[in-house]
């Protein structure tokens, strides 16, 4: 079933954006995609302003690529603009940034993968089958993690986190939760990605299955 969604996907996930203002990592990349996705089409930036302009349109772009540091903007300020801007294109941040806290903070913005300028082209590859799989990507997972697999007993929710998780044990959608929660669905996404790592699960779907067991606490 993951190989199906991810051929069906891969057909479809041909207009790229990079954003960086390196072109010869720009160059990289697209030969990296090249290999996962043949005869793709590609818009690169150089700046923060020129990636906000393109992505006027959520539908303009199938898959984007962001460099956390470009000139004319903050860094993590305009990563949150352009989840705004186009919360349902998935984007791909990479950056020569790769403590921990970057990527937790990156993650947690919404984007569907983190990927170190350091990594190997085969990581890259890997990150990007993933990210057209639906799933999400960040290095440095734990040793012998596999799905399903926990580390640790959960971190403790924020009442609104607590509420997310409620509406996902109930099958609710990004889109219904925000509206029932009166936030903005982007919102709800971060929501989701800070409840991702503080239960130890990889995708909504594990955390519906832990979260009965964390609602029964009944502790916010």
């Amino acid at each position: 079933m993951e190989r199906q969604v991810y051929e069906s996907i891969r057909l479809l996930a041909t207009k790229i954006l990079i954003a960086d203002d390196h072109p010869l990592f720009r160059e990289a990349l697209r030969h990296v995609y090249d290999r996962v996705v043949p005869n793709a089409t590609y818009m690169e930036v150089a700046t923060h302003g020129e990636m906000l302009v393109q992505t006027r349109d959520d539908d303009r772009f199938d898959l984007i690529f962001v460099d956390l540091t470009m000139p004319g903007g903050d860094d993590f300020n305009e990563l949150v603009s352009l989840r705004k801007r186009v919360p349902l294109t998935p984007t791909i941040v990479v950056s020569s940034r790769e403590d921990p806290s970057t990527i937790r903070r990156a993650m947690a913005c919404g984007v569907a993968a983190f990927i170190p300028k350091s990594a190997t082209i085969a990581t890259m590859e890997h990150a990007i089958r993933r990210v057209l799989a639906g799933e999400t990507y960040m290095p440095c997972e734990p040793r012998g993690s596999s799905a399903g697999a926990t580390s640790g007993d959960p971190e403790p929710l924020t009442p609104r986190q607590y509420d997310v998780l409620e509406a996902l044990a109930r099958g609710r959608s990004n889109r219904q939760i925000a509206s029932d929660l009166g936030i903005e669905e982007i919102t709800v996404k971060v929501h989701i990605s800070a409840i991702l790592r503080k239960l130890h699960v990889k995708n909504r779907l594990q955390a519906v299955v832990v979260s009965r067991a964390y609602l029964e606490r009944g502790t916010r």
